[in-house]
């Protein structure tokens, strides 16, 4: 509950004031509770607020009821200065009145308005209320003042809608009264009300006023939790919180604390309510605090309170915490255990051995106290009678203390001594000290009773053989009848032995045997050897205490021997026995005289008398037999009597009872409980005590009667229930003889027996479930009995399969809910109805109780048995393209729409496609990982798993994901399907980052190379493969950011090393750059990074830096930091598809060969080792640029009549021509190793190469094998440095190879695009192929191919020309047009013609277009007349400068007119021979570049010179665009075998072969040359064969060989059998090589050399005999043939043919490229009329 107070705020009564014009006044003036007839006066106070004086006028009221006291007249008020004009007011009537008193001023008018109102009901409350959040069921109250504004008494009456309501709602208020409300909102439901309360007022409450209420209820939300514990950790679900309280001692009071969590925004009132603290009987657990109110999002501390007053028991109990409304209730749970002390002695046996008559033994004993509360002890002993002195017999021990005592042996009659002394502890099980001794005198010698004695008559106690004398016992032992054990024990014969084995004796409470004596209990535990009839000799009250009082007391002996009776009285004594000693026969019983002799009157005497009885056989030890020696029984008897006289009373006892209530805990029927109870004595004198025996025999005491000396008496109340009930008695306790002093103590016990309280009244229901599966709920079985409860579930054979239960059994503790787990695993799809029971009974107090009366409870469970499936929400999820070692996630969502929970597992099978074989990927890891392999889904309901694919390769993952339904609680079931059902599939694609170069361009110094070339140079094919191929675990460790090295030169461990050649040029050429398209091929995005060795070394402190630098480190220093390589951009991220090009650019600043380690790193893919080479050549140097120094050709098959020819390139990269030749030594070497057969042929060994120019070797390679040749060629260059080239050539097999090993033009072993993806800065026109691949075509055949040139500018003009790299390549290749114009955005077609002829030969032609930008050509030349018109103005015009026209007289100096711009190259002749002789001398290049200040210092005097002198304007250099043509011809029978299907579409000129014929012909005639021998030559030679032939006759090696190569197929060798004639073509000494390149801007108007020409027609080379003689049997085939046939049998007749359908074609290609018709477009009918009927048609018609 909350209250608060709201107050509205009083009417000051004063209005407040207006300002017009700077005169402050009221705003009006009203009267109120006028009467007519009577004159009301008002003041109107101006004031003038401005600091200059103001003067007024007024005007008086219009009415004749408002009148003014003053004759109007002008006002003037100084600055700060008032006037007051009195208003008079005189009704007549009553009637409202209004009027208004005007004013003027300097700076405006204003009115005051007047009037007079009647008295009206009116009163005033607050708008509104704003109770804010209130809990539900909870209220709040505001107070708030209603307030009557008027003159009236009126009455007031408040409409309020619930949940709100003001108290009083009723009254009445005097006038200008007010009174003080309440207003409560007490909200029952979570809901926002907003409502008005309505108060009428008035004479009838014709008047109302409205209030407007707010207010928001909210369910409070309390969690309960122990203390100490987060807020975030707890749990909503939890309904039950425990409060463990651990063990805490008897008599003690613990506190602990539950927090109560309040998570809203209200208050939350609450209740703490103890459903069982009145019922129960044995309540330990209390809590202080019954309600509260948490405040809002606040915490509060609850005390609960553990006392226990039992020893060992668990006690549990339940508090409820309950909200306002029972909107919540949260469950304490309490548990506690009790314990009591823990009291423990030194030594359990003491032994004072053999000391005679007279003497006294002193032995110590420890009695530990280890709990942490104290313990009061008490041995039961009277020192003052035994032979055992204690010098303490009780006290009370601190905790964790001890106490020694020490204990007095003084016998006095010589025999053994044993007895069993108790110690009796406070709320703990007593304490069992064995004391032995033996006495000697002068004649009598027992044997020394030791410690082994009484364990060993304890075994024989067992045994039952404590009953027979020893010497009967050594008779037996030595017939034979007993045996002895291990320990020397008696033991029977075995059979009998093993009877204690199978029925071992209990054992027995130190409670139950310190109870049960057979004298306060009828129970004892063995039988007794002795035994008195009574116990306690009670004498009462002896009047005449000079006089003696005798009792009786029997001793029976119930051995079979003779027994001795020594009792340990003294006649002295205040009592006495006689007669001391007495000898019993076996199983007799003797008297004695117990003697009571008071010393003294009017006081209480009291004993325990000591009896020792033993064999008599025991009384020398002569007699003793170790084995058999048997210690003496004591026995006691107490005593007690007192002397008061009848008329006297007793002392006034003064005492302490340390409790008058004793709560037993619950025991069985016929079970003992026990406690203790402490009787203190504080004053001193001793007190007679007396306990009442019960009448019900439930309880005892023990000692029931006594004298108390000391400082305390300990006794133990026994509780022995018979019947099932709670038992309260009042036991009395009699003190010192006098019923005044008789106190009560209740006792409180009861027995139980096993009674539970089942949940939902012993009905459980089991929610439909899957077959084999089971079903798991909770029930709930409440103890509510006192007793610890033991349990069993049982259930028939039938229910066995179908229910289980946890736990099986177990201990429920009284007043404890115990929750166990119920499992239902349905067999078939059917309703069970089960009826398990559990089988209760009570625990007991001790492990060897057998409990109580079992007792049962039936249970009926109702289940129902279905059979589900899943299936999931989509049947395919595609992740898409996942990176390898990365990982992609989805939900995958289950589904369950039966109505039953389903055990599912879940099985995924994975299929792999890709590059690698299957061995390698089927052992490989499955890729997807579900969070969940196995669960339970429930019924209706849907579950969401997260599917995580993590590639392993880069392959295509396909995953089938199934299900099977789980029995885990039973085997398969039947009806269950077995096989795997299927719920979806799953795609993913590993995939790494990559990307590939798709095309490469270069300008600059390498202008002239071509595609081809840059792609071999770049390595670019292996680059793209490397890319593409996946990256090894080292390459994926670090990335961009961690590749890091602490060395000046980072090593670089890759698998892939590449190298980037940027050729070579002289030095001081344009700078070499080289664009690359690189593209992302991939589906990921690739992030790449070009990491120089700077950017891979970590920056070290100076002092961690080693010491000099190697060379190679300075190398990559000088590199570095000169810039000699340049990439731009260094790094960049590419999305899928998207392309960016890459500039690489080489300086030509310093002669040398720069080399530069760049590592080319995709994040998360491969690394790549890129070492950037370039060489810068000297002036002067002759310099070939070789990019590897081997050379591999392409694989020729063995067999071929003719060998291809093939190329190999060199290039001069230097600026001076040079001189070249290959060494052929080596080529002759293996020329001879193969049986003179020339395997590599170099047809043209020697030549010049211009600067800047590529020569193209032919060599021809011919093998004899299918296996690999290699030679070493040497190339020397001309004053030059030589170079060692390994040529190498594979031959294969064509029978074994098949298609694996096609012939082709070799266009496809490598990747060049034949697109240009790259655009070069100041490109007009493009190719729409850059290279084109002719194919396999035979000899004398034409090839011809279509190539569309674009002009892609808006506004410029080009003009372009083709030109062929060699002179040679003239008789090959042909283009037309060969030159042309092209308009902006113009394009066109151009017929490029290869001529198959001369030889078989692999052919990689280039072809060059010069393109011009004619648009800049004809600014260039505009600027070019203007400069050569200024130049020429400059040569013959002169101004004369004198002022006397006489200066020719004065011999005056003539200055020429300085020119407005002067002529840089004007007399650039006359310089160039001056400097020719210096030209030796040029400066060398700057080791490192100019600073930046150098630079700009340059610029300004080049911007000056530039102003001062007029250059000469430089030609536009043109661009060269590159045309790669590939092209492999063959022999025509070869191309016949090799490619029959082709043979069809291929032409072959014969006209062209003719033509060779007769050249061949002409050639081979001279060519033959006979050979001339002289006469004693051919003597020689014919002696040596002859010796020969004879030895090779009588070898018989020979004739085996023989023999076996007859057997031996036929070597592949058809080569040697017909020597191959080959003629030279016509070619000139050398090789002419010819590279278009752009002119010098010096140079003339041409820009290509002399020696260049267009292309033009093909000139025929000589072909070898074996082709001319094939070509020639085609035409001899058909002798006779008609006229007509013989000329279409004419090759010219075919050519002329073949040239009608080529430009036939053409011509059609042509239309359609210029768009005059459609060539794609579908062919249409046109109807056309009918022919009119003619005579001749009728004619044809009738014929």
């Amino acid at each position: 509950m909350m209250s608060t107070c709201l107050r509205t705020k009083q009417p000051t009564g004063s209005f407040s004031k207006a300002n017009y014009c700077g005169i402050e006044v009221v705003p009006g003036v009203t009267w109120q509770g006028w009467e007519p007839g009577r004159e009301y006066t008002k003041n109107i106070t101006l004031k003038n607020v401005k600091v200059k004086t103001q003067k007024l006028k007024y005007s008086g009221p219009e009415t004749r009821f408002f009148t003014t006291g003053l004759y109007p007249k002008p006002i003037v008020l100084s600055a700060g200065t008032s006037f007051t004009l009195p208003v008079t007011f005189r009704p007549l009537e009553k009637n409202v009145y209004e009027d208004k008193i005007e004013f003027q001023s300097n700076e405006g008018a204003f009115k005051v308005p007047i009037k007079a109102v009647l008295p009206a009901f009116e009163i005033a409350h607050p708008e509104q209320l704003s109770f804010n959040m209130c809990a539900v069921q909870d209220y709040i109250q505001l107070r708030f003042e209603l307030r009557n504004t008027s003159e009236l008494y009126t009455s007031f009456h408040w409409e309020t809608p619930r949940p709100f309501v003001i108290h009083p709602s009723d009254g009445s208020l005097e006038p200008f009264g007010s009174c003080m409300l309440t207003a409560t909102f007490k909200p029952k439901a979570a809901l926002v009300y907003v409502s008005e309360a309505v108060c009428r007022y008035g004479t009838d409450f014709e008047h109302a006023k409205a209030m407007k209420l707010e207010g928001i209820g909210k369910f409070p939300h309390l969690l309960a939790s122990t203390s100490g514990r987060p807020t975030e950790t707890l749990e909503h679900c939890e309904s039950e919180t425990i409060l463990q309280f651990g063990e805490i001692p008897v008599g003690k009071s613990s506190e602990k604390f539950v927090e109560l969590h309040n998570l809203s925004a209200v208050s939350a009132p609450f209740t703490v309510d103890h459903p069982t603290g009145l019922a129960r009987i044995d309540t330990v657990f209390s809590c202080s605090q019954r309600q509260g109110v948490v405040p809002p999002m606040s915490s509060i501390r609850i005390p609960i309170y553990y006392s226990p007053s039992s020893v060992n028991v668990t006690s549990m109990d339940y508090f409820h915490i309950l909200a306002i409304g029972n909107i919540s209730k949260t469950v304490i749970k309490c548990v506690g255990t009790s314990r009591g002390c823990d009291v423990q002695l030194s030594a359990n046996l003491i032994n004072f051995l053999q000391i005679d008559t007279g003497q006294t033994a002193t032995r110590t004993v420890e009695i530990r106290n280890n709990s942490d509360i104290e313990a009061t002890f008490q041995f039961m002993l009277d020192c003052n009678e035994s032979v055992f002195k204690f010098d303490h017999v009780c006290g009370t021990l601190k905790p964790d203390s001890y106490k020694k005592i020490v204990l007095r042996f003084q016998p006095v009659h010589p025999i053994n001594y044993y007895r069993k002394v108790v110690c009796v502890v406070q709320n703990q099980d007593p304490l069992f000290l064995d004391l032995l001794g033996t006495c000697h005198s002068e004649t009598v010698k027992p044997g020394v009773l030791q410690a082994k004695h009484i364990e060993r008559y304890r075994v024989h106690q067992d045994r039952g053989f404590t009953t027979f004398p020893p010497e009967q016992l050594n008779d037996m032992v030595k017939t034979g009848k007993l045996q002895l054990d291990s320990t020397n024990a008696l033991m029977s014969t075995p059979a009998e032995a093993l009877e204690p084995l199978c029925h071992p004796l209990p054992v027995i409470p130190p409670m139950d045997e310190y109870f049960n004596d057979g004298y306060y209990s009828d129970v004892t535990h063995t039988p007794p050897h002795v035994s008195t009839d009574i116990h306690i000799a009670d004498f009462g009250q002896v009047t005449n205490w000079r006089s003696a009082e005798q009792q009786t007391v029997n001793l029976t002996n119930h051995t079979k021997g003779k027994i001795t009776v020594q009792w340990m009285t003294d006649t002295n004594h205040v009592f006495s026995v006689v007669p001391a000693t007495m000898d019993i026969p076996p199983l007799k019983a003797s008297s004695f005289r117990v003697t009571f002799k008071p010393n003294a009157p009017n006081q209480f005497y009291g004993a325990e008398l000591e009896c020792y009885c033993y064999y008599k056989s025991m009384r020398d030890y002569r007699l003793v037999e170790d084995t058999t020696h048997c210690p003496p029984w004591c026995l006691t008897l107490t005593a007690e009597g007192h002397t008061f006289m009848p008329n006297n009373e007793t002392f006034l006892p003064r005492f302490n009872v340390d409790t008058h209530k004793l709560v037993f805990p619950a025991v069985n029927t016929n079970e003992a409980t026990y406690r203790t109870l402490l009787l203190s004595n504080t004053g001193t004198t001793p007190i007679l005590y007396d306990f009442e025996h019960d009448s019900s025999g439930v309880y005892s005491v023990k000692p029931t009667k006594g004298l108390l000396t000391t400082e305390h008496q300990l006794f133990v109340v026994k509780m022995l229930p018979s019947d099932v009930k709670t038992y309260r008695q009042t036991l009395k306790l009699r003190l010192n003889a006098a019923e005044k002093n008789t106190q009560e103590i209740l006792l409180w016990g009861s027995a139980e027996a096993a009674n539970v309280l089942l949940d939902n009244e012993g009905v459980m229901f089991f929610k439909p479930t899957c077959i084999g599966t089971a079903s798991h709920r909770t029930y709930t079985v409440k103890n509510i009995s006192r007793i610890p409860l033991r349990f069993e579930w049982k259930t028939s054979f039938r229910d066995a399969k179908l229910l289980s239960v946890k736990p099986q059994e177990g201990l429920i503790q009284p007043n404890e809910a115990q929750t166990h787990t119920w499992s239902f695993t349905p067999m078939g799809e059917d309703k069970y109805v089960m009826k398990p029971s559990m089988v209760a009974w009570g625990q007991g107090q001790s492990s060897t109780s057998s409990g109580g009366k079992k007792k049962q409870f039936i249970v009926r469970a109702l289940g129902q048995g279905e059979l589900g499936e899943i299936s999931a929400e989509q049947s395919y999820f595609d992740f898409g393209n996942v990176v390898v070692g990365n990982s992609s996630t989805k939900y995958i969502v289950l589904c369950n729409h039966s109505n039953c929970a389903v055990h599912y597992q879940l099985y995924i099978d994975q299929n792999i496609n890709g590059p690698y074989p299957e061995g390698h990927t089927m052992m490989d890891n499955i890729a997807l990982e579900l969070e969940q392999m196995q669960g339970v889904l429930p019924a209706r309901s849907k579950h969401t798993i997260i599917g995580t694919v993590r590639p392993m390769r880069r392959v295509y993952y396909q995953f089938a994901i199934s299900y099977q339904l789980l029995t885990p609680e039973g085997d398969k079931v039947n009806s269950l399907p077995n096989a795997h059902q299927h719920l979806c599939h799953v795609l993913a694609t590993g995939v790494y980052p990559t990307m590939a170069i798709t095309d490469a361009r270069c300008y600059g110094s390498a202008l002239g190379i071509s595609k081809k070339q840059l792609w071999s140079l770049f390595s670019l094919d292996n680059l793209n493969v490397c890319l593409d191929s996946d990256p090894s675990a080292a390459e994926l460790m670090y990335s961009v950011a961690t590749r890091h090295s602490h060395r000046r030169r980072p090593p670089i461990y890759t698998r892939a090393i590449l190298d980037f050649n940027f050729s070579a040029a002289p030095v001081g050429s344009e700078a070499c750059v080289v664009n690359l398209m690189v593209e992302n091929t991939g589906a990921v995005t690739t992030e790449w990074s070009f990491l120089f060795p700077c950017d891979l070394q970590l920056e070290l402190e100076y002092w961690a830096e080693t010491g000099e630098f190697d060379e190679d480190e300075l190398h990559e220093l000088k590199v570095m930091d000169n810039k000699l390589f340049e990439i731009q951009p260094r790094k960049g991220k590419l999305h899928p598809g998207e392309c960016q090009t890459i500039a690489f650019t080489y300086h030509h600043t310093m002669p040398g060969t720069d080399r530069l380690p760049v590592l080319l790193k995709l994040a998360r893919g491969r690394e790549i080792l890129l070492n950037f080479i370039g060489v810068t050549v000297e002036p002067d140097r002759r310099y070939i640029h070789f990019p590897s120094n081997k050379h591999m050709f392409t694989p020729v098959p063995i067999a071929e009549q003719s060998s291809p020819k093939q190329v190999y390139e060199l290039y001069n990269g230097g600026a001076v021509p040079v001189q070249y030749e290959f060494d052929l030594v080596p080529l002759e070497l293996v020329k001879q190793e193969n049986f003179d057969h020339s395997i590599f042929e170099c047809l043209h060994p020697r030549g010049s190469i211009m600067p800047g120019r590529t020569a193209f070797i032919d060599w021809r390679f011919s093998p004899l094998e299918a296996k690999t040749y290699m030679v070493d060629v040497p190339i020397h260059v001309h004053n030059g440095d030589s170079a060692l080239i390994t040529f190498t050539g594979v031959g294969y097999d064509k029978r074994a190879m098949g298609e694996t090993m096609p012939m082709t033009d070799q266009h496809d072993l490598m990747g060049v695009p034949a697109i240009q993806s790259v655009p070069v800065p100041g490109q007009l026109l493009y190719l729409s192929q850059e290279r084109i691949s002719m194919g396999n075509l035979p000899l004398f055949s034409q090839a011809r191919h279509l190539v569309f040139m674009t002009n892609k500018s808006y506004s410029h003009v080009v003009s372009y020309e083709w030109h062929v790299t060699t002179q040679t390549d003239n008789q090959f290749l042909g283009i037309h047009p060969a030159k042309g114009v092209l308009q902006p955005g113009q394009a066109q077609m151009c017929k490029v013609t290869f001529t198959a002829c001369g030889v078989p030969s692999f052919y990689d032609l280039d072809l060059v277009c010069e393109v011009t930008d004619e648009t800049d050509m004809a600014k260039y030349r505009k600027k070019l007349k203007e400069w050569e018109e200024e130049k020429y103005r400059q040569m013959y015009e002169f101004t004369i400068t004198e002022q006397d026209l006489n200066a020719d007289q004065n011999v005056l100096p003539v200055e020429e007119r300085p020119p407005s711009g002067r002529l840089k190259a004007l007399d650039h002749d006359q310089r160039a021979g001056s400097e020719g002789d210096l030209s030796k001398y040029v400066t060398l290049p700057p080791i490192r570049h100019t600073s930046a200040d150098q630079d700009r210092d340059m610029d300004k005097v080049v911007q000056k010179l530039q102003k001062e002198f007029w250059q000469k304007p430089l030609r536009p250099d043109p661009f060269l665009l590159h045309l790669g043509v590939t092209a492999r011809t063959h022999d025509v029978v070869e191309f016949q075998q090799n490619f029959p299907e082709e043979q069809k579409s291929v032409f072959i000129d014969r006209s062209r072969s003719e033509n060779l014929q007769k050249t061949v012909q002409k050639r081979s005639e001279e060519s033959r040359d006979e050979l001339l021998c002289e006469e004693g030559e051919a003597d020689i030679i014919t002696g040596v064969i002859a010796n020969v032939l004879r030895g090779l006759l009588d070898d018989t090696d020979f004739h085996e060989s023989i023999e076996k190569a007859e057997q031996e197929p036929t070597p592949y060798f058809s080569q040697i059998a017909e020597k191959r004639r080959t003629a030279t073509p016509p070619m000139v000494e050398g090789v002419r090589v010819e590279i278009i390149q752009p002119s010098p801007p010096a140079g003339g108007a041409t820009s290509l050399p002399a020696t260049a020409s267009a292309v033009q027609g093909v000139v025929s080379p000589v072909p070898s005999e074996s082709l001319v003689s094939s070509l020639s049997r085609l035409d001899t085939a058909h002798p006779a043939r008609p006229a007509a046939e013989d000329v279409k049998r004419q090759p010219e007749f075919s050519s002329t043919l073949e040239n009608l359908l080529e430009n036939a074609l053409l011509n059609v290609v042509d239309e359609a490229f210029a768009e005059e018709f459609s060539i794609t477009a579908r062919p249409r009918l046109v109807a056309l009329p009918p022919k009119p009927s003619t005579p001749q048609s009728l004619y044809s018609s009738k014929s």
